[in-house]
């Protein structure tokens, strides 16, 4: 599925709307360079299931758990790779652990730099700037 958005909003609004669609199971992978809207779409998809949540990007922790009560998705985990520089880097924050999980969501920021550790069973999100404001998402099932 390919997307266009205009404006930070509808590509919020994109990422609550995939989340209505998630069952649990899910690594979800989101590619795209710096400001490509990778964050704003994560942060609505996790408040779809937290909606007070205050979001924030994992990128100095690495990963962010997020617990939720009452739905179908008990957990949430939100990693930032941007900063991590191999595969024994990546495999030492433990996130292989939650992937495919049937009852956890995990979304991974600058997934290509997972290399070899990239699931097999995920679902690809790219983010291409179109120019400020609009942005190409293009969504498929690996």
């Amino acid at each position: 599925m390919e997307y266009t958005t205009k404006t930070a909003d509808e590509t919020k609004k994109l990422g609550e709307t995939f989340g209505l669609k998630l069952v649990g199971g899910e690594t979800i992978c989101l590619y795209g360079e710096l400001g490509a809207g990778k964050t704003v779409f994560t942060g609505r998809l996790i408040n779809y299931f937290l909606p007070k949540k205050r979001i924030l990007s994992p990128t100095f922790i690495i990963v962010r758990h997020y617990p939720v009560i009452d739905s179908r998705i008990k957990n949430i985990y939100h990693a930032d790779l941007y900063r991590m520089a191999n595969n024994g880097e990546i495999e030492s924050t433990g996130l292989a652990e939650f992937i495919n999980k049937p009852d956890s969501v995990v979304l991974v920021e600058w997934a290509e730099k997972m290399g070899k550790v990239l699931p097999k069973k995920r679902i690809d999100i790219k983010f291409l700037i179109i120019d400020d404001n609009q942005r190409k998402i293009t969504i498929q099932k690996i």
